[in-house]
């Protein structure tokens, strides 16, 4: 079936679909940031550690419910490979019940190991309501006995996390595109989470920082850290943009070419330029001088632009494909759906914030000890 022949996404979705996309993913990412930190023992990253994490747990009726409105009001439209031509042999792999079971499980597996991984990390700061009660309320060894079970713990996470957005990255962005088979493909696509998830962390210290200024856990450190982490992950986005590409850009074949063209010029040109100088020219720049690494309010407007890099690199991912030249904001209800998404995401991190301490105060506390 060619590209061509899949009808128009509705007017109500196209947006929705996108931001859900980027959503989920930058929100699952801050629960693989920690499993990450945890396992290079990086005792800089601990302040970020709760927040990361509620903002994973936060998404997760969003994605289960996401999904499934997808899958039943838009399947027709966004998954048009289930209803082949009458000529064409459709695959065990291409089969509706099969794609609502492999992406559910994929959920489950990465929330539901998520959910585990995260209340085995609150239970120590639980147990007191301040941090002098969690130090009283448990001793060291037991610490150091969590600590170990979440250290364990992290490359599972990180695995479920890779499943989950591989099976993702395949039936809402690759198979849209007929005959296109790619093992980069994947990759980029959640590690373009990862990257985001990292830069918007950026913010968590300037909002920390103005509710909570008594029990602030930020310093210096932490903003050179994560800037540095931030340019690393740039440069491997860049590496793994630049690998698909090449590739595509090579071998010149026009069922994997033409969609990339499209994205390059004409109508969707200034999006795709937009993706590249946010997500790459404007840090490689800005990053280079100390005064950025330095600066939380020059960070915070670089981790934002990089967050709007990736959000574009989602778009471009699945609307070109079916529409020549869609705007995203023609259509209110479509902006409104999206905004409505983002606001009750935030508004479900900020109610666990409230309700559960922001800090891992454990962690914060107790020293690393290198294994012997």
């Amino acid at each position: 079936m060619s590209t061509e022949q899949a009808t128009a996404l509705g007017p109500e979705f196209v947006l929705l679909i996108v931001s859900y996309l980027f959503l989920m993913g930058v929100s699952q990412a801050g629960v693989v940031f920690c499993a990450v930190g945890r396992l290079v023992h990086a005792q800089w990253a601990k302040p970020y550690y709760r927040i990361a994490e509620l903002s994973t747990l936060a998404f997760f009726p969003f994605a289960i419910v996401g999904f499934l409105l997808i899958y039943y009001f838009a399947r027709d439209d966004l998954f048009y490979w289930l209803s082949p031509s009458p000529d064409e042999h459709l695959s065990a792999w291409l089969n509706s019940d099969w794609l609502l079971i492999r992406n559910l499980f994929g959920l489950l597996l990465f929330y539901g190991l998520s959910a585990f991984y995260v209340l085995k990390a609150l239970r120590p700061d639980l147990a007191g309501a301040s941090e002098a009660n969690v130090r009283a309320s448990t001793g060291d060894d037991e610490h150091r006995k969590i600590e170990r079970q979440l250290y364990l713990l992290s490359p599972l996470v990180i695995i479920a996390f890779v499943i989950c957005n591989t099976l993702f990255a395949w039936d809402f962005a690759m198979m849209l595109i007929p005959h296109w088979h790619s093992t980069v493909f994947p990759i980029h696509f959640w590690f373009g989470n990862v990257f985001a998830a990292t830069a918007a962390m950026v913010a968590i210290p300037a909002i920390l920082g103005r509710f909570s200024a008594a029990d602030y856990q930020f310093g210096d450190r932490q903003i050179r850290q994560l800037s540095m982490l931030v340019s690393a992950f740039m440069l491997l986005w860049i590496y793994l943009f630049w690998s698909q590409f090449f590739v595509i850009w090579f071998g010149n074949l026009p069922h994997e070419a033409d969609p990339l063209w499209r994205q390059m010029y004409g109508h969707y040109a200034p999006y795709f330029w937009t993706m590249l100088a946010a997500c790459f020219f404007v840090p490689f720049v800005s990053l280079i001088f100390a005064f950025f690494n330095r600066s939380l309010l020059a960070m915070c407007v670089v981790g934002f632009g990089i967050n709007l890099g990736i959000w574009v690199n989602k778009y471009l991912m699945v609307v070109p494909v079916f529409s020549p030249d869609n705007r995203p904001l023609d259509n209110l209800l479509d902006a409104s759906l999206s905004i409505g998404l983002l606001v009750g995401f935030l508004a479900v991190v900020v109610l666990l914030a409230r309700r559960l301490p922001v800090y891992s105060y454990w962690e914060i506390k107790l020293k690393h000890v290198p294994d012997r």
